[in-house]
């Protein structure tokens, strides 16, 4: 960014801290995010803070993700499933799962028609043997008329 001379604004950092979560450069990542607001003046946005958890998620760090996502919590703000769901992912593939289950309750409380995240649960059930609470979770679903699309991609064309 500072050599090509692209500005520095909300969407070039989500840009770079992505690309961060995605090739394991934590430190990196986090130093980015911190030059958000202390050298760059750029107020940090949901999107910023949904990228440190996947970052921190990614590279196995969850008590660092938790604890990041505990102290928003205690200033007040939530999350959101953007934010939780990363966690989530990770918690299926370290095996984590009773931080799985807050995640995913945190998840649905802000998008309570998200199927990828009762997908995400019952994976971490099923990972466990827990049959009864899939079979409780596929209830739920059914009660809210919620569905898994299968096999479906999305490609936007334009002009």
């Amino acid at each position: 960014m500072l050599i090509k001379g692209i500005k520095r604004d909300e969407v070039a950092f989500v840009t770079v801290i992505a690309a961060c979560a995605r090739t394991g450069q934590v430190a990196l990542g986090i130093e980015f995010f911190e030059s958000i607001r202390n050298e760059y003046n750029v107020k940090p946005t949901q999107e910023h803070y949904s990228c440190l958890v996947d970052l921190l998620s990614r590279a196995g760090e969850l008590d660092r993700a938790w604890k990041f996502l505990d102290e928003m919590l205690q200033k007040g703000f939530g999350g959101t499933d953007s934010m939780w769901g990363p966690l989530l992912n990770a918690c299926l593939d370290s095996g984590n799962i009773e931080l799985g289950k807050l995640a995913a309750q945190r998840a649905l409380e802000w998008a309570p028609q998200n199927v990828g995240i009762y997908v995400l649960l019952s994976n971490l059930y099923a990972r466990f043997g827990m049959w009864d609470q899939i079979g409780l979770l596929r209830e739920l679903m059914k009660e809210k008329g919620l569905k898994k699309v299968t096999g479906c991609s999305w490609i936007e064309v334009t002009n």
